[in-house]
């Protein structure tokens, strides 16, 4: 007998959370690329020259760290998805609910994470200084140089702050869905037959 369908449905979001974390990691590290080709950009334009992002270096690099958790629990998801399927072996190992209280933590983990890096890139920016020229001096070369340092205008910076939001919004839709009769184990395939009907 084939896939229920809840069952497929609930095998798409986890294929979703996945998809949505490695282009999160994906477009984090372009983003800290960038940042190395403007450090080297200011070095090379400004005697003793340096840009300051720590901020949005540290909410990346934990964006990083829990996508890549994701990643990880979606792998194991699937298999508690598809764990009557799999060896005895396994199935004693995956603990009720599972799916739910997994995706849980991540969201948890996941909101504060989004709140932070979206205020970031909202209403801060990067800082240029120079060990050499005064502060004013350094501003009026940037703003002259027509290049912005806002992390709004960095288009990869907006991009995964977005998609960060869209799998969160997908974890809290996964929990749902675990959550609901139809994702017991004790729901079924002849009980779903039954609603169908």
């Amino acid at each position: 007998m084939g896939l229920s369908d809840i069952r497929i449905f609930r095998l798409i979001v986890q294929v979703g959370l996945t998809t949505l974390s490695l282009a999160v990691i994906g477009l984090c590290i372009k983003a800290m690329n960038d940042l190395e080709e403007d450090k080297r950009t200011i070095a090379r334009l400004l005697p003793g020259g340096q840009i300051e992002a720590r901020n949005i270096v540290g909410s990346g690099v934990a964006l990083v760290m829990v996508s890549c958790g994701i990643v990880l629990m979606t792998i194991l998801n699937s298999i508690y998805i598809l764990k009557d399927r799999c060896p005895q072996a396994i199935r004693k190992r995956c603990p009720a609910d599972f799916s739910r209280k997994t995706m849980a933590v991540f969201a948890f983990i996941l909101t504060p994470i989004n709140i932070a890096q979206s205020c970031l890139t909202a209403t801060q920016s990067a800082r240029v200084s120079s060990s050499t020229l005064p502060a004013d001096t350094v501003e009026n070369l940037v703003a002259f140089s027509g290049r912005s340092l806002l992390y709004k205008d960095k288009v990869t910076i907006v991009d995964y702050t977005v998609i960060a939001w869209i799998t969160l919004l997908l974890l809290l839709i996964g929990i749902t869905i675990e959550s609901s009769k139809f994702s017991r184990p004790e729901y079924g395939d002849a009980d779903q037959e039954k609603t169908s009907a």
